[in-house]
């Protein structure tokens, strides 16, 4: 059974444009507005100024280039960017012109000389070295000379100016994994499954636009915002992981002179429940230092957290303090217990009690350098002023 070598590297081709597609959008700044396939190019980025890239994408199955200096790949390409040059002129003023291939380019080839052309006098010599080559083309290309020969010197030499060429571009992401920084905190193989999980929306997501007629263009929004639920999917998964028992066995006299003790003692609370909330603060701690050695958790989630239990704390207060109790003491266990008692939340999961309670304790902890952010006694801040420091 014979194979058309043909039909699969067309096959390979399209599937390359949409890893470029989703690469690009990996990429994108804050100054992308959406990024096309098979739109005005194989790839385009569109910029919040009006301005885009018009992207190229070269695949192929081997290690070599199909970029050879009198390859069909780099002179259609040219070909296609000139025709676009002819019917829209001053489309050199807002456009860049990239090519892409997961091929390798030699040191000296053509392709190589259009990427160094940076200036005007650089351009100008590949520009002459491509109208030296035209009329020595074979029958295949030359309908694609003929198209470059109607634009004018200023007209090519702008356009190679504007020409970057990339190669080695994975075949399999349309670029280096490791160069993403929005997947800079995960492992390889997560890396790699969130890419995947995107290329594949990024297809649907194109496919349901061409069904209803619109332009094949994904938003960075729209992209974001997929990301984003996917990451939050995979920070749960992750964050379980990360909280582990913890060891019981500590030696709590350590422990008396803390702040968070402190206001323990303030209301009255018997041993148990100072050993429990030792406990919990230790093992909280301990896996807040996990989250930040594996990059689980960002520093602006926790803050998040933070101000999160404050709210907590605050709407337990004022309910505890409104009560007709005896004593202060009294209304201050009612307040922590009614605190404690709350679900606590970090990207959607429901983190363990003691994980929770012990991040209340740490809120309630002061030193001489740090004041309490919430309490239970109604007045645990005059208090905390009067405490002797630890």
């Amino acid at each position: 059974m014979s194979t058309d070598h043909s039909a699969s590297g067309q096959a390979l081709g399209y599937v390359y444009q949409f890893d470029r597609a989703t690469y690009r959008l990996f990429q994108s700044g804050v100054d992308v507005v959406e990024i096309g396939v098979e739109d005005v190019d194989d790839v385009s980025v569109h910029l919040d100024n009006g301005n885009e890239i018009r992207e190229q994408d070269k695949s192929t199955v081997n290690s070599g280039s199909p970029l050879s200096d009198r390859s069909v790949a780099l002179w259609k390409t040219l070909h296609i960017w000139a025709e676009t040059i002819l019917g829209t002129p001053l489309v050199l003023n807002t456009t860049e012109f990239h090519l892409a291939t997961n091929g390798s380019l030699s040191a000296k080839c053509l392709a190589r000389r259009i990427n160094g052309s940076t200036d005007g006098k650089s351009a100008k010599v590949v520009c002459d070295e491509l109208r030296t080559m035209i009329p020595t083309l074979r029958d295949d290309l030359v309908p694609f000379g003929k198209t470059l020969s109607k634009l004018s010197n200023e007209q090519l030499s702008s356009l190679i100016i504007k020409v970057s060429v990339f190669d080695k571009m994975s075949s399999r992401f349309g670029g280096n994994l490791e160069d993403l920084q929005a997947l800079r905190v995960f492992e390889p193989g997560m890396k790699v499954g969130i890419f995947d999980t995107m290329n594949g929306w990024v297809k649907r997501k194109i496919r349901e636009l061409v069904e209803s007629g619109q332009k094949p263009r994904i938003t960075r929004a729209d992209f974001d915002n997929e990301l984003q639920g996917l990451f939050r999917k995979v920070t749960v998964a992750r964050l379980s992981a990360i909280i582990e028992p913890f060891d019981m066995d500590v030696d709590l006299s350590e422990y008396e002179s803390h702040g968070f003790v402190k206001q323990l003692d303030w209301i009255n609370v018997d041993e148990d429940v100072i050993r429990e909330a030792i406990l919990n603060f230790l093992h909280a701690q301990d896996t807040r230092m996990k989250w930040s050695d594996n990059n689980a958790v960002s520093e602006t989630t926790l803050l998040q957290y933070e101000k999160d239990l404050k709210k907590c704390w605050e709407t337990a207060s004022r309910r505890a303090y409104r009560q007709s109790f005896p004593s202060d003491e009294l209304k201050g266990q009612e307040c922590m217990d009614l605190t404690l008692e709350q679900n606590t939340f970090i990207h959607n999961e429901i983190m363990p009690k003691s994980i929770s309670c012990g991040n209340f304790h740490a809120l309630a902890h002061f030193t001489e350098e740090q004041e309490a952010v919430i309490g239970w006694h109604p007045s645990f801040k005059s208090l905390t002023k009067g405490s002797p420091k630890p």
